[in-house]
């Protein structure tokens, strides 16, 4: 009696040289080579939080990529990873215990090719972060048993390429244009071909110097060629491309690799330099390198396929940029030019289907590379498995430390009142701690902050509960501190006004109301939302965030857990780690004060950036009540070093406006020339006094 044999669900997981982002799919799988049965139960993309890819970039630059930076990002990935992996099982209906295992080839940060002395290869996400999260054993790091025979440790796909896209017939390329270009060739399986093997390499660019390109000409505002119709705008310049193909690699025979670390930023910059010099316009830069790419494949597949395929079955990004595909088609004739999507399977999907497929083969110790395609010297088992920890009872009940117990503090209602306030100030002390660290972080989310703002932009904090009363708080101090409108800085809390006085904590738990408020204020590219949350988990700050990402506004997460959902939600995450609380859970206490402190650095040093003040006085106060019209004077004074019946008597003649005064007393013109000057000078006082003063001298020459 003939057994039937158990499929297994796999989940596959890539990232690749483009950095576009996660694509994930779930795969039913059963059998062995060469009778495979499988089938794609579904296939989820996730984009890189913001801040993740800007880390990811600067790991790419030898420059920036220092230890710590790479050892830190090592761990933030394995988070991303772990995190994607959770809500691409949720989005295909499915549990983590439905799931057997994962395939995961992480992020690839330098890869040294198997022709240089040394050789090696390294992907950040760390497996056992992977399987700490979502509960489940984890495939990884596919290229090195390969590299470690002397192999190139890529194209780590061809082992796919070789068992599902091979023909009985057909001669076929299968072309993948990811950040890099790689080919499969794929002679029939007949007699007539019986002593050709497969090979595969890289070609050389795929999107990588595109996307480079379009970056460059557009001040970053886009980061790809979008249906490749700026390509399509312009011409190919031949003395350009020419130039461009004189590159070594192109000429290396292969086994051969690349990556980065030749086709980077580097070479982008320097191909940008070449076009500047010869006057080349944006739309036909775009249009030149995109050929390049379409010609260093076509010139490959000349100079060293053993024959030129009927067939080239094209996959990755490049393969949605019609131009790109109108260029390699022309280049291929008389070969058909095809996506994967003709023989049923999903562009986006191949890559991370190839890793399900190489995971099963690694977890029945079968062989996984293909020699003939990578260099190696002989085959190898790919992949390392880390198993899962434990099983837990709930493997999504995954608590931060904010949450957790703390051991310092556990004798609390035992010890006299001296020693339990004692034991809590020694808590508390952690927090500018746990603040400065993230000090980095804050300061590019004020950056980014400012540079919307002067935009028109607008600062709009979102929470829940305790965060969400620091989020309102911080908002209406602004307001007077700093002269702004109320439509300018905006703080939301779950509930409503009535949740500032009383608990209505179940308004957090919903993702939509949090998406509504988004909606209601008609948020745009211009806009900030900061979303605090202690636990990173909020339902209702992730359903703000992930609907202002889709309005594609600058998201800033403020929380105290550094696996919290939030990171995936935020482009610049703040994640202060104040550890367990001395009364556990209590997070109005350290997660409270540093969500404060963060927020307190955040809207004052924006509001510096933006002429609030002039050095360390707040110029722009306004003066509502007698406190504030004594605090105002005594700025004046402060400011011009004038007594304060001067100061008086000069916010009377400048409508009690501060910056007036000053420029006024500093520089000698009326009030309003000063108010003209502050105008021009987007309201910095020392900017306005600077050029009255330097005009003056001039004059006076």
């Amino acid at each position: 009696m003939e057994v039937k044999k158990k499929k297994m669900i796999i989940l596959g997981m890539m990232s690749g040289t483009s950095v576009d982002g996660i694509d994930a799919v779930l795969v039913d799988i059963v059998g062995a080579p060469p009778r495979f049965e499988w089938k794609i139960i579904g296939h989820h993309q996730m984009p890189f939080p913001e801040a993740i890819r800007r880390e990811i970039f600067d790991c790419f630059d030898p420059k920036k990529g220092t230890v710590d930076r790479i050892c830190s990002l090592n761990f933030k990935l394995g988070r991303v990873y772990g995190e994607a992996a959770l809500e691409t099982i949720r989005q295909l209906g499915y549990s983590p215990e439905q799931v057997r295992f994962i395939g995961c080839h992480g992020q690839t940060v330098w890869h040294i090719p198997a022709n240089e002395p040394d050789a090696s290869t390294l992907q950040l996400g760390d497996p056992s972060v992977i399987a700490e999260i979502t509960g489940l054993p984890v495939v990884s790091h596919f290229r090195n048993a390969d590299m470690a025979a002397g192999g190139h440790g890529a194209p780590v796909v061809s082992f796919m390429d070789v068992m599902l896209l091979s023909d009985s017939k057909k001669v076929r390329a299968a072309q993948n244009i990811g950040g890099i270009g790689n080919v499969t060739f794929l002679p029939p399986k007949n007699r007539e071909y019986s002593d050709i093997e497969p090979i595969a390499f890289d070609t050389g660019p795929g999107n990588m110097l595109i996307d480079c390109a379009v970056e460059q000409i557009t001040g970053g505002e886009k980061h790809f060629d979008e249906d490749g119709k700026i390509a399509a705008s312009g011409k190919v310049n031949r003395t350009f491309l020419d130039q461009l193909l004189q590159d070594p690699y192109y000429r290396i025979k292969p086994p051969k690799t690349t990556g980065r670390e030749l086709f980077g930023v580097q070479m982008g910059e320097r191909i940008n330099q070449i076009r500047k010099d010869l006057n080349i316009s944006d739309a036909d830069y775009v249009a030149t390198i995109t050929a390049l790419t379409a010609e260093t494949i076509a010139q490959a597949y000349r100079d060293f396929l053993p024959k030129m395929p009927d067939e080239v079955i094209v996959s990755g990004g490049g393969a949605k940029n019609p131009t790109l595909m109108r260029e390699l088609a022309e280049r291929l004739k008389p070969s058909k030019v095809m996506r994967i999507e003709e023989l049923g399977i999903a562009s986006d999907a191949k890559e991370a289907t190839a890793f399900a497929l190489m995971a099963y083969e690694t977890w029945h110790r079968r062989i996984g590379n293909i020699p003939s395609a990578t260099g190696a010297k002989h085959p190898v088992i790919m992949g390392n498995i880390t198993w899962a920890p434990p099983k837990r009872e709930n493997i999504s009940e995954n608590i931060g430390p904010t949450e957790a117990r703390n051991p310092a503090t556990a004798d609390m209602d035992r010890v006299s009142t001296l020693a339990l306030v004692q034991e809590i100030n020694e808590e508390d002390q952690k927090v500018a701690g746990a603040v400065a660290a993230v000090l980095p972080q804050i300061a590019a989310a004020v950056d980014a902050i400012a540079s919307r703002m002067k935009q028109g932009g607008r600062m709009i904090y979102i929470g829940a509960g305790t965060s969400g009363r620091l989020g309102v708080l911080d908002a209406s101090e602004v307001l007077p501190t700093f002269g702004v409108s109320p439509d300018w800085v905006i703080g939301k809390i779950a509930g409503g006004s009535d949740a500032l006085t009383k608990s209505i904590e179940n308004a957090e738990d919903d993702p939509v109301l949090g998406a509504s408020e988004i909606i209601e204020l008609n948020v745009t590219e211009k806009d900030c939302v900061i979303g605090i949350a202690a636990s990173g988990n909020t339902p209702y700050v992730l359903g703000a965030l992930e609907e202002a990402q889709s309005r594609k506004a600058l998201t800033i997460g403020v929380a105290c857990n550094p696996d919290g959902k939030i990171i995936r939600f935020c482009d610049i995450a703040i994640l202060p780690v104040v550890g367990p609380e001395a009364l556990t859970g209590s997070t109005r206490m350290k997660a409270g004060t540093a969500q404060k402190m963060v927020l307190n650095t955040l809207s004052t040093a924006v509001m510096v950036r933006l002429g609030k003040t002039y050095s360390n006085l707040m110029v722009d106060v306004q003066p509502s009540n007698q406190k504030l019209i004594d605090r105002q004077r005594r700025i004046v004074a402060e400011a011009c070093g004038i007594d304060p019946i001067r100061a008086e008597e000069l916010l009377s003649q400048c409508n009690r406006e501060a910056k007036t005064a000053i420029v006024v007393q500093k520089t000698g013109i009326s009030p309003d020339e000063a108010r003209l000057i502050l105008s021009q000078n987007d309201g910095f006082v020392e900017k306005s006094i600077e050029s009255v003063l330097s005009r003056k001298d001039r004059n006076s020459k």
